[in-house]
Parts: C-alpha cells; structure tokens; sequence
C-alpha cells in the first residue's frame, strides 16, 4: 500500500510540473561607483501579462544570478539592493532565447536623486527578505468587494468558503491591519468588513515564535504565515456594523448584531446574538472569539510533566457547535488604544454566555473478554443543562525604552452551571439473559471563578540576540456543588434472575480551591555568528484543597466516611532548559534538555495521613533542519519525555462511582518514558504555486503506564495501573496543493498512514490493539465574481484487531463528499448550497449500512444603492437526513451512538451593513 501511494504521489508531482524550457536570463549585479559585487540583491521575474511572480532568487557572492527553464514570452525583471535604486528592465523571450545582461550596474539613491526627480511606479508584486508584497489596484476587484474578494485575486494565496487562508501552502491564522489586531486577530472580521477599495497593500510573511522576535534568531521553519492589511490614508478612521436577524417565525431563530469604530489606534466594538439552530450568529461571530493578550502559561502536572501552552490564545467561552439542541446567548464588548507615541498599549474584553441544552444520547455496545464471554449493553441518558458566566481579560504593554518592555496580562471568569440527567442503562451476556440493569438520577447545582494573569520583562541588549525575559504568574481557583445522586442497580445470575439489588441516594457536596505562583527568567547568548545559547529556569508552587462530602439520605444524612474525604496538596517544582543552537545559510542544528525538579504532598486532613513523593523528570530535545534552498526544507527532530505516574494513578482520591465502576492505585508505578521522531519535508514554488509536503511521526514508550481491567460475571470493573512495553504509533502523511491563478482554480490532495499498537491488561490477560487506518483526501476549488464551487471528497479505511479476539473482522470502510456552490445571478441576487454525503457500507461488524444526505440551501437579494441590505430565505436539511449516528470499533470492542441534534428548520432573514470612513475619499 505504501509504495502505491509513493508511486501515486510522484507520478501526480510530475503532472503538476511543466514541461522542461530552454530559455534562460542571467547576469551580473554590481556598484556602478565601487564596481563591487551585490551580493544577496533580489531579482524578481514578473510575468508582464498578468503581474503573476513566476521567478526570485537572490544573487550569488560573485553578484551572479541565473533563471533557467524559461518559456517565452514578456517579462520585467526586476533587481533590489538597499540603499540602490531598483533596476527595472522588461523582456521578451522565445523558447531558445539565452539572455546575457552583463554587468548590471545599480546606482545609488542618494547620487540619483541630487540629479533627477524619479517617477515611482510600483510593481503588483514584490519581495523583501521573506515578505511578500501585493499592491491592491494591480488586482481588480467589483466596486463593493470587500477584503475577501481581493485575496482570492492574488496569487499564492487560497481562500475557501469559510474564510479560512492559505498562503505558500501555510496556514494564516493572524490576519492584521496596519501591522495591529483588528479587534482581534481572527482573520474573517476583516475579510468581511473592510472594503478592497479601501487596501494599498498586502504584505504576507513567516509567523514568529516570541522568542524569535525577541532575539532575532530564527529558530526553524515557520509553520504559519501571517497577512498584513496596510490601509490608504484616507481609510484609517472608520465604523461598521451589522444587524443580522433570521427566523422561521414560530421556533427557530439566529439573531445577532455588533457595532464598532476603528480610529487610528483606538478601537471600540459591541456584540452580540441569540441562537437555537446550533449556529453562530453571522454577525458577532468573529467579535466573540475575541481573546485576552497571550503569555506562555507554566504547567507543571502532579506527573512532573510540563508544558507551556499560550494562554489567551483559546476560545473557551466562544460559540461552538454541540449535540442536543442548544439555546444560547452571548453578549460582549471590545476595547483597545495606544498612547505616548504608541509606547503605551491597553486591551480589554468583556464576554457574558448563557447556555440551555436538552440533549438525548443511546448508546449500544459490545465487549469480548479473554475466555469468550460476551457482553451487549444499551443505554439511555437524557441531559439537561445550562451555563452561565461572564470573563474580563485584557492588558496593559509599556515600552519602556527602545529596547525594554513591561507587559501584564490577566483575566478573570465566573460561572453558574446547572445538569441533571436520567440513565437507564442494561448489559446482557451472549445468549440473552440480564446480567445487570441501572436505573440513575443525577442533579448538580454548581459555580467556579478563576483569576490569573502574567507579569512579564523583556529586554533586549545592544548585542543581536543577546535577549532576557522575566515572567510572573498568579493564579487563583475555586469551586463548589452540591448534587444528588439516586441509583438503583439490579444483578442476575446466570439464568437471569436477580441475584441482589443495590440502591444508593447520596447528597454530594462538594468543594475546592487551588492557588499558585510561577516564575520564569529566559536568557539567550549569541556565542558567535553561528552558535547561540538558551536558558530558562522556572519555578511553580501549587496548593490545592480538595473537600468533599458524601450524606447517605436513606440513613438520615448520614455522612458517609469511606467516600468522603478532605485533602491539602501541594506542589512545588523547579525547572531547568539548556539548547544550544547551531545555524548556518544551510543547516539549523539544536540541542539540549530539559530537568524538572517536582515534590508534591498529599495530606489527608480526615485521617491524618500523608503521601509524600519527589523525583527529577528529564526531557531530552534535538532537532535538526536543512535548508535545501530558499523554498525547501528538510527537518528531524527528536523529542523524549519523562513522565511520572499521576496522583490518580498512585493513590486514588476516593469518588463516587457507579456500583459498576470502581478505580484502585498502584503506588508501585514506575516513570514512563516517551520517544518522538519527526521528519518533515516541505517545498513551496511561488512561480508554480504549488506547495508540497511529506511527514512522518514515529513514537515509542518504554515502560507505558497503561490500565489493568477486571471484568467480573455481572459486569463489574475494577480498573487499576501497570507499566509495560511495546506501545508505539507509526503516522505517515503527504499532502501536495497546487494553485492556478489565471483560471481560478486550486486543488490539493492529502494521504496519511497510521498504524499504532496499545496495550491493557484484561482479567489477567495482556491485550494488544493493533489499529491502522488510511485516509486520503481530495480539495477543488473555483472562484470567480459569478461562481464558486468546492468540491471535497474523502476516504476511510481501518482495521482494528486485538490478541485476545476480534469482534468479528474489526474493518470499516467510509467515504464522504462535501460539495458547495454559489451563483451571482442578476439583479443583485445570489444563489448557494451544499450538499454533504457520507457512505458508510456495511461491514461483518455493523450488518446494515449508513447513507445520509445533508442538503442545505439558500436564496438572497441585496437592496439599496450600496447593497446594505440583504433578504433571505434558507433551509437547512432539506432531506431531513440528519440522525446524529456514529460507530467505533476497537478489537474487542465495538459501540455505536446517537445524540441529539436539530431538525430540518427554514428561516427568512434580514441583513443590514453599516460600514464606512470617517475621512471623505479624495475627489480626482
């Protein structure tokens, strides 16, 4: 199967690629005063026809430059050198032509301009160092495009129905104005609000870590790109709006709105929408995942692992689809300026949620134990649930001088939730009979406030990449419930007559609190041209209280000792990284470590006993890249990680589980140790537009911490831990996307390969899943002014086997196929729907198959003279197909769902946008 993919993967490159040309231009670029060598000049070969980029490269240390494999035709050739004016010459080629420039002599700026005025016309597109750069009037658009429009015009830059980018073949996930956050950084709010006509530039370039541009340093391939908007002067000051409100005038409703002003550096925005279709309002969207300013949080679990995950970069209270059927609210408001010359930056946002749901899930499954026995259960739980809460975060940034900056960064929630749900679950063995039946209700009443935040120092030294970063972080949570919980359980004997019965009605309250400080000094030390070093050291202290009581309401409230309990935990953890990195024109390499320090105590306030623990984890890295030229790249890296059996896993903190369910601590539990291997191939063609790239992941754990089941005749577990070897996962990928600029088309085609093998322990039996699945999909697009369409198939296949037995063959098979188009047609009225398929077949597993067809479409007419106003009718599910079904299977077990969902609705809607400048355009 591999090699068929290989096979297929070329053979597909090779489609993409042109045919071989014999025309050629080169030349030489040197100081017409010193007669120097220009090394490192850009030279750039622009397509005269279109403006398309179709060659760069830069010029070698003798000044010589060369494009080969040339076709004919008319081009511009443009040369750049700082402080040199541009060499811009136009020329024309037929397929043998063999252009030799010479000595191209670059003048300075300063000597022109004592001698003549220059005429300044700039070209559509443009390079600098790794930035990108496209003038907006090169590329034309309808008079009331908006941002969106115009990036679907320029080349290497992709655009699907949803407003997600891609460019050179990287995701875009920041999308600025003028170098700053447009009420955030999600890039669909400006695609959607701002005008074409109002863009002089847009500039595409790498992401950054923040160490980098901290330092200066690069410190390996860039994964993302980001896409600046630079603005005409006269559109820097402006508002816009939006009221969008749909309906099916009895149930059904999306209504939403937001408003804001942009001025200069100051920005004012509110929002809001109300929803029972499962979908965020059209209107506020972007505005709700507006987020808090983002610092590298320290994590240090009570396993001693450690991560740095980017807080404020996250969406936990954004909307999000869900099953059941949801109602929900949500409300906000933005705001951010910049003083003192800009040395003074301030951020706040303010979000509010309230959330109802109703939601029904079943559930059938089927377990295969080690001596043959089979277990079938079915299952019914009704939910009920709301949650409420409101968040504030924000920042305040101070440039302290040209090289030092104090930045705080904090956010604070509060929540309300309520949840309550009805199961009946029944489990029956292979010939029919009970084994066990449950009948529960559970209710919570619940609330929670977090507050945190970062106190960072950064400065940088007249040294390049000599660089210092101090962080503060508080943190404060607490929480509290109070629930009941009443459950009756029946168990059968072999012949399926009850053999006892246990029934439970507790009263839970339950309560916690946890407070830490963390503390973090970064240092980076350039040793020379080519090697540098970075440090960190980090220290976090972490106490936590955790209180619950458990009162038996059939024995007078009474409080049950033995699922009761009152803890204090504390943590304390220090943390040392070494890297020391090696970068030349060619070649990145870096190494070091990483050693995490941790003791943690676990005092059990009830019983007066304590459980103490300390060791030193070790997390090893290195990583190697190569740069094959300017736009490939091949990189290995290496990552190992020590990791320390949970507090759970040793010494579980006792719970109230199901009379089914019961968990138990194995305090002999040894370290995990994990082993990641990574390569990465990546290479983007500007003059082709196409981008392609191929990946493989391997990993292994020695001594994988993993779960002990034992499964009794009622179906009774109790789930403990052990460590054992031979866990591991194998993933292979290859994804190649191609764009056609000039026919508006772009395509791509994604493989990927995984076979993993896991490991448990089953009634005394050591179980090993060997689960493989391959999956390819297919990506079309067109855009025009008139039409666009996507279409997006995907295949599915998997194998699941394990060594005690498989469930019949353990293999399924799926394929799925998203189709969509929009039609402009005239008097300013609009056409679109989408179609999604999914197949899938049926299996020795699962005896009948699942088809479904989603169909949705809609209708819309703009009104007025600008076309603010838009009226529209859509329906969504037009087949009433959606069921809300999923299957798994997984060797010796297999299951399959279904949750609730909403049904097919129709909704008349009414869109009304308000966008402008406060500065009038300039008459001509």
């Amino acid at each position: 199967m591999l090699k068929k993919l290989f096979s297929f993967s070329i053979l597909l490159l090779l489609c993409f690629s042109g045919l071989a040309q014999n025309a050629s231009i080169k030349g030489t670029v040197v100081d017409s005063v010193e007669q120097t060598k220009l090394q490192n000049s850009s030279i750039l070969l622009i397509n005269i026809k279109d403006s398309i980029l179709l060659k760069d490269t830069r010029a070698k240390a003798n000044g010589e430059f060369e494009f080969l494999n040339l076709k004919k035709g008319n081009y511009t050739l443009i040369i750049t050198f700082p402080k040199m004016a541009d060499f811009i010459k136009d020329v024309k080629l037929t397929d043998s032509t063999k252009l030799n420039l010479g000595h191209i002599s670059m003048d300075s700026k300063a000597t022109l301009l004592q001698e003549i005025t220059i005429k300044v016309q700039k070209q559509a597109i443009s390079m600098k160092g790794d930035t990108i750069t496209y003038q907006a009037d090169s590329f034309a658009v309808k008079p009331q495009a908006v941002v969106q429009d115009l990036l679907r015009r320029l080349p290497g830059i992709v655009v699907d129905k949803n407003g997600n980018i891609k460019a050179g073949g990287k995701d875009v996930k920041t999308l600025l104005v003028d170098g700053e956050e447009f009420f955030g950084d999600d890039p669909l709010l400006a695609q959607k609000y701002l005008k074409a006509n109002a863009v002089s530039e847009v500039q595409v370039y790498d992401k950054k870590t923040k160490s980098e541009e901290l330092s200066g340093i690069k410190e390996g391939e860039s994964k993302e790109k980001i896409i600046n908007i630079k603005l005409k002067d006269n559109a820097k000051n402006g508002y816009l709006s939006t009221l969008d409100a749909n309906s099916d005038l009895n149930h059904f409703r999306n209504i939403g709105g937001m408003a804001g002003i942009y001025k200069k550096k100051l920005k004012v925005a509110v929002f809001g929408f109300n929803s029972n279709t499962n979908e965020d309002s059209k209107a506020s969207a972007q505005l709700n995942k507006l987020k808090g300013n983002e610092y590298d949080e320290i994590i240090v679990g009570d396993d001693g692992s450690t991560s740095m995950i980017s807080y404020g970069n996250n969406d936990e209270d954004a909307f999000s689809k869900t099953d059941g059927r949801p109602n929900v609210k949500s409300y906000g408001a933005h705001f951010s300026d910049k003083w003192n010359e800009n040395k003074v930056a301030f951020k706040l946002n303010y979000k509010g949620n309230d959330v109802e749901n109703t939601n029904l899930i079943t559930s059938n499954s089927q377990s295969l134990l080690p001596n043959g026995t089979n277990f079938l259960s079915a299952g019914r739980t009704n939910y009920e649930t709301r949650a409420m809460g409101q968040s504030l975060r924000g920042g305040l940034e101070i440039k302290l001088d040209s090289l030092s900056n104090l930045k705080v960064s904090f956010a604070g929630s509060e929540n309300k939730n309520t949840t309550s749900n009805i199961n009946i679950s029944e489990t029956k063995n292979g010939s029919g009979f009970f084994v066990n039946n449950n009948n529960s209700t559970n209710n919570v009443n619940g609330d929670d406030n977090l507050f945190n935040g970062n106190i960072n120092y950064s400065k940088k030294f007249k040294k390049v990449g000599r660089t210092l970063s101090i962080d503060l972080q508080p943190e404060t949570k607490r929480s509290k419930s109070l629930g009941n919980s009443l459950s009756n359980t029946n168990l059968f004997d072999a012949n399926g007559v009850v053999n006892r019965t246990i029934n439970q009605n507790f009263l839970n309250d339950n309560s916690g609190s946890e407070s830490s400080i963390g503390t973090r000094i970064s240092y980076t030390e350039p040793l020379s041209k080519v090697f540098s070093l970075q440090t960190a050291y980090s220290f976090k202290a972490v106490n936590s209280n955790s209180r619950i009581k458990v009162f038996d309401k059939f024995l007078n409230n009474s409080l049950i000792d033995s699922l009761s309990n009152n803890f204090d935990f504390n943590n304390f953890s220090n943390i040392g990284k070494v890297v020391l990195q090696y970068r030349s024109k060619k070649i990145t390499l870096s190494a070091g470590t990483q050693a995490i320090q941790t003791t943690f105590e676990l005092n059990d306030l009830d019983r007066n006993t304590k459980f103490n623990r300390s060791y030193v984890n070790w997390a090893p890295q290195s990583a190697i890249s190569y740069k094959i030229d300017k736009n490939s790249n091949l990189s290995l890296d290496y990552y190992g990680d020590s990791k320390q059996p949970s507090l759970e896993k040793l010494q579980p903190i006792r719970k109230i589980n199901s009379p089914l369910y019961q968990v138990t601590g194995n305090p002999e539990l040894k370290p995990e140790f994990s082993n990641n291997i990574n390569i990465t191939y990546s290479s983007y063609q500007q003059s082709s537009e196409l981008f392609m790239q191929f990946y493989c992941y391997y990993s292994f754990v020695q001594n994988a911490i993993v779960s002990t089941r034992t499964v009794d005749e009622f179906n009774k577990s109790i789930t403990g831990y052990t460590n054992v070897n031979g866990t591991n996962n194998v993933f292979l990928g290859s994804g190649i996307y191609k764009t056609f600029s000039k026919i508006n088309f772009n395509t791509s085609i994604d493989f990927n390969y995984n076979i993993s093998n896991s490991l448990n322990i089953l009634n005394d039996n050591l179980n090993k899943t060997k689960r493989s699945s391959f999956n390819s999909s297919l990506h079309l697009s067109y855009y025009t002014d008139v039409v666009q369409f996507e279409y997006n198939p995907s295949i599915s296949f998997t194998n699941s086997n394990s060594s005690i037995g498989t469930i019949n063959d353990g293999k399924t098979f799926s394929h799925k196929h998203e189709i969509s188009g929009t039609l402009k047609l005239p008097y300013n009225t609009e056409f679109s729907t989408s179609v999604y398929l999914s197949y899938q077949p049926a299996t020795a597993t699962f005896k009948n198959p699942v088809n479904i067809a989603l169909w949705n479409a809609y209708i819309s007419k703009k009104l007025m003279k600008e076309q603010d106003l838009q009226l529209k009718v859509s329906v969504s599910d037009i087949l009433a197909e959606k069921n809300g079904y999923t299957r798994y299977v997984n060797g010796n077990d297999i299951s399959e769902y279904t949750v609730g969902f909403i049904p097919r609705y129709f909704l008349i809607g009414l869109t009304y946008n308000l966008t402008g400048s406060f500065i009038k355009s300039e008459k001509k």
